[in-house]
């Protein structure tokens, strides 16, 4: 089983106190145009769960937030709220019309139709009852930000703020980053604000800002520490592949220059993260020969001690790689992963790579107790269902 996480998204721990709790949030399971018209009757915001069934988080926040009592009373009186998966009936075109790029994504959104505040990623209550209360504020929500950008494009503070909204939705705020160092001179550069601008947002390998790293990295790293510079030239380094990489049509002959680049800059790590580029293209070009050929060179230099690499390349080998060296090779690792952190994920991935390769008795008992593990994990039987569908299917082989 391959696990989902939210690129570029810090998650935050869930802490709770004991005690029963007895209410939910109402979640409306009307068309959208009858949600959006309920609350402009009531005159109030839809609030917007947009999730999809993939979303270790998205459940997460479903079974411990939406189910605590002063959440759901505070939305329940203060919200409509609608739980909508993006991937299904009117949800990729909501997706779309709120351009909602990762999950969980968070959506306050009036009657008529129009964003009034978005964030994205998992929190805890208190935090979720703030945002409910932050989006009730005009004064302080996303579409203030909208509204003002233009007056206040050349006030630095606004903008560096506007910055920090925008990048808690999950969306690349460019343009806004491109004004604010516009305000910027060279001089400037060398102050804390912006080396956590540059350090928090800076993205573009050819930008001004990431030249100054570059040029003054000794320095900056007596400064801010050697590993802080090191880390975001490797943010940098990788960002500017990802977006090579995602350009339609992909120009081989740039990305081949931009390898070149990266090389010549002797970022620490460099050379994971060139493989890993490579791997991501090839995964993307559903070009599973190249795919294997790099797995197999680099994984157990690069991931002997990541379960969540392990378990993931093992299960792309699984779903598309019939090499019979290769899937065996695919099964270390399934078996390294569980060895790392024993989980229904890994078990499953390790189990199904059993079974792949004919190995009954094995793939029999690792998926029974892959099942055991999502039982005592809180996973609900139809998430789980695929492994005992593997159960039966392992217990008819010869």
């Amino acid at each position: 089983m391959k696990t989902h996480v939210i690129p570029m998204l810090a998650l935050s721990l869930f802490c709770f106190t004991a005690g029963a709790q007895h209410r939910s949030i109402n979640f409306e399971h009307t068309a959208w145009k009858d949600i959006k018209a309920k609350a402009k009757k009531e005159n109030k915001l839809i609030f917007v769960d947009a999730y999809t069934t993939w979303c270790g988080p998205c459940k997460q926040m479903a079974r411990m937030v939406f189910t605590n009592d002063t959440a759901a009373d505070y939305y329940n009186a203060n919200f409509i709220n609608a739980k909508i998966d993006m991937e299904k009936g009117e949800g990729p075109e909501i997706a779309k019309q709120y351009n909602v790029a990762c999950y969980p994504n968070l959506l306050f959104i009036d009657g008529d139709g129009n964003l009034v505040h978005r964030v994205a990623g998992s929190m805890p209550v208190s935090s979720f009852v703030d945002l409910g209360k932050t989006a009730k504020d005009d004064s302080r929500n996303f579409s203030w930000y909208v509204k003002n950008y233009e007056a206040k494009k050349t006030d630095a503070a606004f903008v560096a703020a506007y910055i920090d909204a925008i990048s808690g939705t999950c969306l690349e705020p460019d343009k806004e980053l491109m004004q604010y160092f516009s305000l910027q001179s060279e001089k400037d550069l060398w102050t804390e604000a912006n080396w956590n601008m540059i350090n928090n947002y800076t993205s573009d390998l050819h930008s001004r800002e990431f030249k100054f790293l570059v040029d003054n990295r000794v320095k900056l790293g007596e400064m801010y520490t050697e590993a802080a510079v090191n880390e975001k030239m490797t943010h940098v380094a990788e960002s500017s592949l990802a977006a090579n990489v995602r350009t339609k049509p992909f120009d081989q002959a740039k990305y081949d220059l931009l390898k070149q680049q990266i090389t010549a800059l002797h970022i620490p790590g460099g050379k994971q993260i060139l493989f890993e580029s490579d791997l991501s293209l090839a995964q993307r070009n559903k070009d599973w020969k190249t795919y294997t050929e790099l797995a197999v060179a680099n994984v157990d230099t690069y991931y002997s001690h990541s379960a969540n690499d392990l378990n993931s390349i093992a299960w792309d080998f699984y779903e598309n790689v019939d090499d019979k060296a290769a899937l065996l090779k695919a099964e270390a690792w399934a078996r390294q992963s569980v060895n790392i952190e024993a989980s229904y994920p890994n078990l499953d991935t390790y189990a199904s790579l059993l079974y792949k390769n004919g190995k009954k008795s094995e793939a029999m008992a690792t998926a029974t107790k892959a099942i055991e593990f999502a039982k005592k994990e809180g996973y609900p039987a139809d998430e789980y269902k695929a492994t005992s569908d593997l159960l039966t299917k392992i217990k008819a082989m010869k």
